[in-house]
């Protein structure tokens, strides 16, 4: 395999395991449900895997496609994840109280889901434009301190707000949904992406207070919110109404001692742990493999980390580098805030564990992402490649041109 690192193909290992953990988990966690439903034991774990050779399928023509033809088609994914996300809001199902789902047939897809990487992609495209154009990367600076007319003035405005525009339409429309944990996501994502690309400190500051001020009072004007976050000082205090998903979940993670209590052996996925397939399914693995195997999982996320970073420090070209540092991170972070969700250290988010936890457009989407990293890696290591041969051939050049010889530049 031509132009992949080490650090990729650890990655694509990495990955390869937490997908089998995921599936051996998802259906210890859902037989009893779905026999307790009246269906096949087989129904999760089936839709599972139809999604997973989904992604891997969508993985495969996105590392075909190459970075290029990704950054172009920026806009049509900005363009069909806002419909899909305006089309829930009108024809989408609603399940506890939020409505956020698609029926496609007798399965669902959930468009917030897209909107992660559909923000990223078009974060990455706009900044490594930027960047390319040696531009500063701000957002209010630039406006207050470029003398215009009103009419410039506008373009100014849409010219340095344009990389986060469509990961903040996107999260808007969410949050309507409501679902405030995916909309956070969707601007956190890029906004880190503004500060790998170089944003100046005081910028980043007024960026931390402006999310922390607009995050606290979203959180405190919803009663439900405000009580997510009250309970996580003490959920014992509420054992059995605010706190008890949380309960629930460390009581099961605790139960599972050092060694665990061996694979299928888990009793808390009895229905006695709410969610214990999508928000709540590390608390299962958790309960089933103990402490070590819970160890094991924070690792592999941890390596799944290391290893991103290396691929994108490895890459010279902006959009790439990019990429790949905002995909790795919003597959590991969403990682780390689940794992501490089920340990009681986060409030329940709904943020599912990558892989692992049940969701067909989560896994879809995560398996495209690392499509997604491949694809960069590969496109960034070959364009390096074709820049360092046009360097030599010019450097040749300059030492043929004194003798009089015929130049042999076919770029």
């Amino acid at each position: 395999m031509k132009y992949v690192p080490d650090s990729l193909r650890w990655l694509i290992a990495i990955t390869g395991v937490l997908i089998v953990i995921g599936c051996l988990n998802i259906y210890s966690s859902t037989y009893y449900m779905d026999i307790y439903d009246g269906g096949s034991a087989y129904k999760h774990i089936s839709n599972h895997i139809l999604f997973l050779l989904g992604g891997i399928f969508a993985a495969w023509i996105a590392v075909k496609l190459g970075t290029n033809k990704i950054r172009q088609g920026a806009w049509l994914w900005f363009i069909a994840v806002f419909l899909l996300l305006i089309l829930v809001k009108f024809a989408g199902i609603s399940v506890n109280g939020a409505n956020r789902w698609i029926m496609l047939g007798p399965m669902s897809l959930q468009p917030s889901e897209l909107a992660k990487v559909a923000g990223i992609i078009w974060t990455a495209a706009f900044l490594a434009k930027r960047i390319n154009n040696k531009e500063p990367i701000t957002v209010f600076y630039g406006i207050l301190n470029r003398p215009m007319g009103k009419r410039r003035k506008r373009r100014g405005l849409v010219h340095h707000f344009l990389p986060i525009l469509c990961p903040a339409v996107l999260a808007t429309i969410v949050l309507l949904q409501p679902d405030m944990g995916t909309a956070a996501i969707i601007l956190f994502f890029p906004g880190l992406l503004y500060i790998l690309a170089g944003m100046p400190f005081l910028e980043i500051l007024a960026g931390i207070v402006t999310a922390v001020c607009l995050g606290g009072y979203l959180a405190v004007v919803s009663a439900y919110r405000a009580e997510r976050m009250a309970i996580l000082w003490d959920p014992f205090a509420d054992p059995l109404g605010a706190g008890y998903q949380i309960v629930r979940s460390l009581t099961a993670v605790g139960s599972g001692g050092f060694w665990g209590q061996g694979p299928g052996e888990g009793v808390y996925k009895f229905l006695y742990l709410p969610e214990q397939h999508t928000d709540f399914a590390y608390a299962v693995f958790s309960q089933e493999f103990g402490f070590i195997g819970s160890v094991v999982v924070m690792c592999l996320f941890m390596g799944f980390l290391m290893c991103g970073f290396s691929c994108a420090r490895q890459l010279k070209q902006p959009y790439e580098s990019l990429l790949v540092y905002g995909l790795t991170l919003l597959i590991s972070v969403q990682g780390i805030i689940n794992m501490a969700m089920v340990i009681g250290c986060f409030p329940v988010t709904g943020i599912p564990l990558p892989f692992i936890s049940y969701g067909g457009t989560s896994l879809l989407t995560n398996v495209i992402s690392v499509g997604l990293i491949w694809g960069a890696v590969i496109s960034g290591r070959e364009k390096s490649d074709i820049e360092e041969r046009r360097r030599m051939i010019k450097a040749m050049e300059g030492q043929l041109a004194p003798s009089g010889r015929k130049s042999f530049n076919h770029f």
